[in-house]
């Protein structure tokens, strides 16, 4: 790891709120595992309390050890998706932590691009919260400069990556058949024909 993904991990080991490019937008990032992570995420943003965040993985079997398609064959559209910015809304397994679900319905899950990101997901041993950087009723920062501006009182790291500078598609598989909600930032992969060729 480099000297900036080591002092990021530290800084969210520690319980801080910090500042990280994505390949969506900047935004603010905190542990997921630590259910006080939402009410420091609630205090920066000004949003309302129960407000679901972002969960950011470092691979497909994390996503999938606390969430699931209700159509199994969209396990495979996932997997030609990520890593990308693709948000997918999941039904929670019975495991996964009440603090990360939404109205007890589903967990929004993201497999970032960024070998970084991913890296330092995988150092982390769980997910981050993620949300744009922006407080309640603004628009989203489109660059990491612009997110430091806004929140001078955190800290800031570059990981080297460029945003879209665009939030990310999302879709939501808690149906059959799911539902694009978002179509924004990348194309939600066809179907599988049978025989493995879409």
């Amino acid at each position: 790891m480099t000297p900036v993904e080591v002092e990021v991990l530290e800084r969210v080991g520690a319980g801080e709120v910090v500042l990280l490019n994505t390949e969506t937008l900047p935004g603010l990032h905190a542990l997921a595992r630590e259910p006080s992570s939402v009410d420091r995420l609630v205090a920066c943003k000004g949003s309302v309390p129960g407000r679901p965040f972002l969960l950011l993985f470092d691979s497909l079997d994390a996503v999938l050890r606390h969430g699931e398609p209700v159509d199994p064959s969209d396990v495979d559209r996932l997997e030609r998706a990520w890593p990308g910015p693709l948000t997918a809304l999941l039904p929670p397994r019975r495991s996964t932590p009440d603090h990360w679900v939404h109205q007890g319905k589903t967990i929004a899950a993201r497999v970032p691009d960024s070998p970084a990101l991913r890296e330092l997901l995988a150092q982390l041993e769980g997910p981050l919260f993620s949300t744009s950087a922006n407080r309640a009723g603004e628009d989203p920062a489109t660059s990491l400069e612009e997110a430091r501006a806004r929140f001078p009182e955190l800290g800031a790291w570059d990981l080297g990556i460029i945003p879209l500078g665009t939030a990310s598609t999302v879709v939501d598989l808690s149906r059959s058949p799911g539902e694009i909600l978002r179509p924004v930032a990348v194309a939600w992969p066809p179907r599988a024909h049978p025989g493995g060729h879409s």
